[in-house]
């Protein structure tokens, strides 16, 4: 018997073999989830492509006459009726938020703009209205727990006895948040 006819006649019997073989194989899948330090922000409100996250929220001083003898009072509010928050992993212990001067403010004040006249407004911390966030300046909140962290923004616009024309006032605000 040649080489080649042997080779050919053991080929022959594994294929036969084959027929009746069963092969095995196994292997590995690797799973993997990267969690990296940081913060979620909320407004409590359904997520919606109208209204993304980056929608914090609005400071609605209401409809009222050309006139007003006190403060007009409002706080931030989602589109539901949340409020703006803030969660983070443990490995965050504080972060910052920054709140600009507005569309319209001059630099050392927020204005509420109707295009053409504009009315002055701050913004607080607290609803007594002691405790403000100036343009530009970073406030300091602790991450004490998982839980969410509250972040209030009241706002109010001063008594006016001079009659403004009427009008839609906005302004819009940018909001930073760093940890």
């Amino acid at each position: 018997m040649t080489i080649n006819s042997w080779a050919l006649a053991a080929l022959g019997s594994l294929l036969l073999l084959a027929g009746n073989a069963q092969a095995a194989i196994s292997g590995q899948i690797h799973a993997r989830l990267i969690i990296i330090a940081g913060c979620e922000v909320t407004n409590a409100a359904t997520r919606t492509p109208e209204s993304p996250v980056e929608d914090f929220g609005l400071l609605d001083f209401g409809e009222h006459g050309p006139t007003w003898n006190a403060p007009l009072r409002a706080n931030v509010s989602g589109s539901g009726s949340g409020r703006l928050k803030v969660a983070c992993n443990p490995s965050v212990t504080g972060f910052t938020v920054t709140i600009n001067g507005g569309l319209n403010g001059d630099g050392g004040t927020r204005r509420l703009s109707n295009g053409r006249q504009t009315i002055a407004y701050r913004l607080f911390l607290d609803a007594s209205g002691s405790d403000s966030y100036s343009i530009g300046q970073q406030r300091n909140f602790a991450v004490t727990s998982g839980a969410q962290i509250p972040i209030p923004v009241f706002g109010s616009v001063v008594a006016n006895t001079r009659a403004l024309p009427a009008g839609v006032y906005t302004d819009t605000l940018t909001v930073t948040l760093d940890w």
